[in-house]
């Protein structure tokens, strides 16, 4: 297992994604008990206090694959613990104490964007990102199944590779995302599948 970013280029794939209508209804599904559902895409955390961590999950699982997610989180919102990242279907959506819960367990992977630490199965694996106080208010999260890693970045930026980890190769992830602070509304949307393409992109000729 390794974390950390290793380069300020992005992998071309995050730059070539390709969406497909079949996937215009997932969205945030499957909520622990402190949060609410806007809409699809959204979620507010309604828990008063902030002694309990609550998680989310996306809908549909991915075992293969390069996909983004476009994340809105802002800053203001993030108490004292915030995470994103990926989990297994047996991953904890709840944690009765105020601490990173995407990562706290042996089957999830997670940042904590206040801390900037990586976790997983209630290890600290690394810090990320090594560049920034923090990830900003909106951010994309890059999921690369077909070797097991987690990348962050913007339209204009690459923050790096979080971490990899070669048992996810395989396995089957849901995306997810917590919250510590009354109120913290958090907006995942899923903009497509990373492609690799070689060449220049041309349009077909009719």
């Amino acid at each position: 297992m390794g974390s950390g970013a290793s380069s300020n280029e992005s992998p071309s794939w995050t730059r070539t994604v390709m969406f497909s209508q079949r996937y215009y209804a997932d969205g945030l599904q499957t909520l622990s008990k402190g949060f609410a559902k806007i809409n699809n895409n959204t979620i507010v955390r309604t828990r008063t206090g902030n002694g309990v961590s609550d998680g989310a999950k996306w809908s549909r699982p991915f075992r293969r694959g390069k996909h983004v997610f476009e994340i809105v989180f802002p800053r203001q919102m993030r108490g004292k613990h915030a995470s994103v990242g990926i989990g297994l279907k047996k991953a904890a959506l709840v944690s009765d104490c105020n601490k990173t819960l995407v990562g706290s367990d042996e089957h999830s992977w997670g940042v904590d964007l206040v801390t900037k630490e990586v976790c997983h199965n209630k290890q600290k694996i690394g810090k990320f990102p090594g560049i920034l106080t923090s990830l900003p208010d909106r951010f994309y999260m890059y999921i690369d199944m077909d070797v097991g890693s987690l990348l962050f970045g913007q339209e204009d930026k690459f923050f790096g590779v979080a971490l990899t980890d070669e048992h996810l190769v395989g396995s089957v992830v849901y995306p997810m995302v917590s919250a510590t602070q009354m109120g913290a509304a958090i907006t995942v949307v899923y903009r497509g599948k990373g492609k690799h393409i070689d060449g220049p992109i041309r349009k077909k000729r009719r």
